[in-house]
C-alpha cells in the first residue's frame, strides 16, 4: 500500500471530475472510468504555484545538479538533507488532527438511534414528573434506564475506538517505508518522509515512488499510475527528454517523470527528488479537496468533525439499519399513542389521569 495513503484519492478525483471532457489540454481522449480531464487542469494550475523547479522534464541532468546542488554520484550529504528538511518539512501529506476522546464520545451521541432514545428518555421523565406519581422515585427507572445504557454504550464505543486509533498508528510507525537514496556517496535505506528535494533515488520493481522526480536512468521502467489518474495501464517511462513542439499541448506526466504514491511495476531507475509534501502532484489534489471544504476539514452538526468518510461498509450498513429500525419504532409508537388516545386508555392505578399521557409512557 502507498506509504501515503492515496487509496481514497482517486474516490475523491473522481468526484471532482464526474464530467467527460473529451477536448482539452491534455489530449482528446477521456480518461477512463468516468474520471476527466478536469483532474489534469487542476494539476496545471497548481503546477505555476510550485515552489520547486519549473518543467523539470525539460531540464538536463546537469541543470538538475546544479539547481538542487546535488551530485548523481554522491547523492547530498546528510547536512544538506538536514537542512532542506528543516527547511522544507517532512515529506508527507498534511493530516487531519486526531478525534480526542471526549470528541469521539459525543460523536457516538449523534447517531440517529441513539437521538432517539434520548428523546424517548426525556419524554418519559418528563411526563413522570408532570404526573401524580412525581414524587415516586421508582417512576423514573425507565427514562433513568435508558440513559445509563446509552452513556455506557458511547463510552464504550469511544474507548474501543480511542485504543483502535493509537494501536493503528503505532502499527504504521512500526511499518514506515523506505527506500534508497544516495546520501555522502553511498546508498542508503531512509524514512520516505525523510527524503529532499535534491534526493538521487534508487527505484526498483515493488517500490511506491516517495516524491516527485525526474529519471535520469530508467531500464525498462513502468509505473502504475492509476494512484494519481486513475489510469489502470502501466505507463512506460525513460530518462530521455522530449522536447515539446509549439502549439503541442502540455502532458500531464510526462514520460521521463515519476510521481509520489504510484508504484514501480517493473525494472529499476535512478532520479533526483523535485518535489516533496504537499507540492506534489497527489498532494495538490488533496489540496483541491480541502478546498471544496473550504481549506477545512468538514464538520457534522455544525462543529463535529464528520468521519463518516472513513466508515467501512459494514458501519454504513448498520447505520442504516438503525435508521429503518428508528423510523418503524417511531411509526408503531404514534399508532399505539393514536389507538390508546382513540380507546380512552388510562392508568388503571390513577383512573382520573388524562388518557393522551398515559399513552405516552405506553409508546415510550
Amino acid at each position: 500500500s502507498s506509504h501515503f495513503g492515496t487509496s481514497a484519492l482517486p474516490k475523491q478525483a473522481q468526484r471532482a471530475g464526474a464530467q467527460r471532457r473529451p477536448d482539452c489540454a491534455c489530449g482528446p481522449r477521456p480518461w477512463r472510468d468516468g474520471r476527466s480531464c478536469n483532474i489534469a487542469l487542476v494539476l496545471f494550475r497548481f503546477r505555476s504555484m510550485s515552489p520547486g523547479l519549473e518543467e523539470p522534464d525539460q531540464k538536463t541532468a546537469e541543470e538538475l545538479e546544479a539547481h538542487f546542488g546535488t551530485s548523481l554520484d554522491r547523492g547530498l550529504s546528510s547536512q544538506q538533507a538536514a537542512q532542506i528538511l528543516a527547511r522544507d518539512g517532512p515529506n508527507e501529506l498534511e493530516k487531519p488532527p486526531k478525534p480526542t476522546l471526549l470528541m469521539l464520545f459525543i460523536l457516538q451521541l449523534t447517531g440517529f438511534v441513539i437521538i432517539l432514545l434520548l428523546v424517548a428518555a426525556v419524554a418519559s421523565i418528563t411526563v413522570n414528573a408532570t404526573g401524580p406519581a412525581k414524587n415516586d422515585i421508582l417512576s423514573y427507572t425507565t427514562g433513568k434506564a435508558i440513559f445509563v445504557i446509552v452513556i455506557l454504550n458511547a463510552g464504550i464505543a469511544a474507548w474501543t475506538e480511542h485504543k483502535a486509533g493509537d494501536a493503528l498508528e503505532a502499527l504504521s510507525k512500526m511499518t514506515q517505508a523506505s527506500i534508497g537514496v544516495l546520501r555522502d556517496g553511498s546508498e542508503q535505506r531512509v524514512d520516505v518522509p525523510t527524503v529532499v528535494r535534491g534526493d538521487v533515488v534508487i527505484l526498483g520493481t515493488g517500490d511506491v515512488v516517495p516524491a516527485d522526480m525526474r529519471l535520469v536512468e530508467a531500464d525498462d521502467v513502468k509505473v502504475s499510475e492509476m494512484a494519481l489518474t486513475g489510469e489502470p495501464d502501466d505507463v512506460a517511462k525513460t530518462a530521455k527528454i522530449k522536447t515539446k513542439k509549439p502549439g503541442e499541448p502540455e502532458k500531464l506526466t510526462p514520460e521521463n517523470m515519476v510521481f509520489s504514491g504510484c508504484s514501480v511495476t517493473n525494472g529499476k531507475g535512478k532520479g533526483i527528488v523535485c518535489e516533496t509534501g504537499m507540492s506534489t502532484r497527489i498532494g495538490r489534489i488533496a489540496q483541491l479537496i480541502a478546498g471544496e471544504d473550504g481549506g477545512k476539514g468538514k464538520k457534522k452538526c455544525g462543529c463535529l468533525p464528520d468521519t463518516s468518510g472513513n466508515a467501512t461498509p459494514l458501519q454504513q450498513n448498520l447505520e442504516k439499519l438503525g435508521g429503518k429500525i428508528g423510523v418503524i419504532a417511531i411509526v408503531v409508537c404514534i399508532i399505539i399513542f393514536i389507538i390508546g388516545v382513540l380507546l380512552d386508555r388510562t392508568d388503571p392505578a390513577n383512573p382520573g389521569s388524562p388518557a393522551w399521557l398515559y399513552m405516552i409512557l405506553i409508546s415510550v
